[in-house]
């Protein structure tokens, strides 16, 4: 991994912002400047291909790895061997045995992501590159703890590189969308080789922020199909058309809907004519396979570009904290609110440190305060055994994080109070939940 390093770069006036769509089918890269659209390239010879099968195959007798378009081609010329479902190998934990040695499949992970990001090294330099966020469906603990350890085996700034849901790449995309686009509610058809995902985007006005919400469906039998060589090529079809219209049916009667992208190669053809005709009735129907690339690539921006378009608005996904956190400290004699942890943020980019003078020496208190503003709840946590000390004499660190959307984490230790009263090295841990 030496030709990654520690390379991701200062922002500076050429600002470079890629993102990365990661799946066990086919992965996509775009990039971006802070001025310009997001484009998603083709490969280094030209071609249209924005798909980049999700791949690696190790030639017999050699070293070398090959990925996505390359790789399948020397595994079906039988010239290399194939490993395939890299996430999900990932996921296993399982080592994957080839040619009679045994491969971490975090590091084929990480390989596999390294070429990608090589593939588009002339466009976009990683000492360029501001920042990197990489998009997967379902960003879990242990999808979040495999993409942080992919980061530090290419030894990229983790301060440089974020991870978001699907959704949250879909939001940032919907946002920058025209706004006849996205004048009401938006829907999202994802069909892939797991079934396909019916994803609705609304928005909540009467907010301050306004608050975004995303639901969704999984059709898991309804699959991409291959008409080619079938009996009866065109009575499939048919019955395809009218198995997705009834789908669309139940997601989208009684509701505005302004806009419906059809997601994945499923979709090409002439099968879908009817459902088109239906979805068309007052909406604007688009098909591509690079929207969640590209709003992983908005998404980058945003982190250190906000715009316009997304001022005003939040976007609560299923990995987003509920409820903010904070606590009633004294600053120059005064009560004051200090806020630790926001709603609205992914919960597993979110942490606060920070130091205490604490009035009540065994004793802390957490407020948890849900967007709605109702249902506030203050939540303890006892410092047992902590050392007896002057009023305002006992100095303490603060961590707090989430462990998952719900959960929160809170590491504190003893800091003494100078030479007055040296640190214990004592330290004390608690869980709660926040919603």
């Amino acid at each position: 991994m030496e030709g990654i390093k520690n390379r991701i770069g200062l922002p500076g006036k050429e600002r470079i912002y890629i993102g990365i769509d990661l799946t066990d089918d086919f992965s996509q890269l775009s990039l971006c400047t802070g001025s310009e659209d997001p484009v998603t390239p083709g490969t280094a010879d030209g071609e249209e291909r924005l798909c980049i099968p999700t791949l690696l195959a190790k030639r017999y007798g050699e070293s070398s790895w090959a990925y996505g378009e390359e790789a399948l081609k020397l595994s079906a010329e039988n010239e290399a061997f194939p490993v395939d479902r890299l996430v999900e190998r990932a996921r296993s934990g399982q080592g994957v045995e080839v040619e009679g040695m045994d491969y971490d499949p975090v590091d084929l992970l990480a390989l596999f992501i390294r070429k990608c990001l090589s593939r588009n090294s002339a466009q976009a330099p990683l000492e360029k590159v501001a920042a990197i966020v990489i998009t997967v469906e379902e960003p879990d603990e242990q999808m979040i703890a495999i993409l942080t350890q992919v980061v530090k085996t290419l030894r990229l700034k983790a301060e440089r590189v974020f991870f978001q849901s699907h959704a949250e790449s879909a939001y940032h995309f919907i946002c920058h969308q025209p706004l006849d686009v996205r004048a009401a509610d938006v829907c999202i058809c994802d069909l892939r080789s797991t079934g396909m995902k019916v994803m609705l985007f609304s928005e909540n006005i009467q907010t301050k922020p306004h608050v975004v919400i995303m639901q969704d469906r999984h059709y898991p039998a309804f699959l991409p199909e291959e008409f080619a060589g079938v009996r009866n090529p065109e009575g499939k079809k048919n019955k395809k058309d009218q198995e997705f219209q009834q789908i669309l049916t139940a997601n989208l009667d009684g509701r505005r809907v302004s806009a419906v992208f059809m997601l994945g190669d499923g979709f090409e053809g002439d099968w879908c004519k009817e459902s088109l005709k239906y979805i068309c009735k007052g909406r604007r129907a688009f098909r591509g396979n690079n929207l969640f690339s590209k709003g992983a690539c908005i998404g980058a921006r945003e982190k250190l570009e906000p715009s316009e378009e997304e001022r005003g608005s939040v976007f609560l996904g299923q990995d987003k904290l509920k409820a903010n956190i904070g606590m009633n400290v004294v600053r120059e004699g005064e009560e004051a609110y200090m806020a630790l942890l926001d709603a609205g943020k992914n919960w597993y980019d979110t942490a606060k440190e920070c130091e205490l003078l604490l009035d009540a020496e065994d004793r802390l208190e957490f407020i948890v305060t849900p967007l709605n503003g109702k249902n506030v709840r203050k939540i303890p946590m006892f410092l047992q055994g902590i050392p007896k000390r002057k009023r305002r004499a006992v100095r303490v660190h603060l961590r707090i994080s989430m462990q998952s959307e719900s959960k929160a984490s809170v590491e504190v230790t003893d800091l003494g109070f100078g030479e007055f009263y040296p640190a214990s090295g004592l330290q004390w841990e608690s869980t709660f939940t926040i919603v």
